[in-house]
């Protein structure tokens, strides 16, 4: 009787229905299964996330770039005007030249854990592993100007190439915000199996433990009514030996 009130007083103490095999072999090899698709589910989180921060990265840096296409564009048009001299589309160009600088700084610098994002390397790449090791290839395209076609682009060119630029760019994003919104979903999914595995998980191996207090006191209770009864029954079997001596 000691010991089973010590291993009840066990796993009120920690909480835990189970604390050894031996309290429940079969729950306790289902509950550490559970423990490994947990673990496993907080890690495809922490990887989505991740994913979606190198996403965003990438995605921020596209939309300078964008911008500063438009500007190209509206430099172009303004340069098209047959007001402007030799010398006023010079300017301009300058101007255009310095946008494509900050273009060229953009897409060098832009990287994610070293990982350089939207010069043209970051190609089919593993983006949310998930708990079983599910994911989704990305490709970033290149946003270089030479990939743009805008590496010897002047004013004289028009607009044609600055919009099949753009074109690109925002393709480009929009393929971004389709692997965006993949993941979203799919952390979603994998927020859900994690509750719902560790309520499992919880149901198994967790202790009912108001329960559990009313099973020991009505048991101590008991336990409490024997020693009266015994120590009863001693003072009834010692005063009959009273009265025969």
């Amino acid at each position: 009787m000691k010991i089973q009130a010590y291993d009840v007083y066990s796993k009120i103490a920690s909480g835990n229905r189970i604390n050894s095999a031996s309290d429940d072999p079969a729950g306790l090899a289902i509950s550490e299964k559970l423990e490994s698709q947990i673990k496993g589910d907080q890690q495809a989180i922490q990887n989505i996330e991740s994913s979606q921060d190198l996403l965003n990265t990438a995605d921020g840096s596209l939309q300078n770039v964008l911008t500063d296409l438009g500007r190209v564009r509206e430099l172009t048009v303004q340069a098209g005007n047959g007001i402007f001299t030799d010398e006023d589309r010079a300017v301009i160009q300058n101007e255009i030249n310095s946008l494509f600088e900050n273009i060229q700084s953009n897409v060098q610098n832009t990287n994610f854990n070293t990982k350089k994002l939207v010069d043209g390397s970051f190609t089919n790449q593993q983006l949310g592993v998930g708990a079983n090791g599910q994911g989704t290839q990305m490709t970033i395209r290149d946003a270089s100007l030479e990939a743009l076609g805008l590496d010897n682009f002047s004013v004289e060119d028009g607009v044609d190439k600055i919009d099949e630029a753009i074109s690109r760019v925002t393709e480009s994003l929009s393929e971004i915000g389709a692997s965006t919104n993949g993941l979203e979903s799919n952390l979603n999914n994998t927020r859900v199996s994690e509750i719902n595995q560790a309520a499992s998980q919880s149901g198994i191996r967790d202790l009912d433990i108001a329960k559990q207090v009313i099973e020991l006191n009505k048991q101590n209770s008991l336990n409490q009514y024997k020693i009266l009864l015994q120590n009863k029954q001693a003072e009834q079997a010692e005063s009959r030996l009273g009265l025969l001596i």
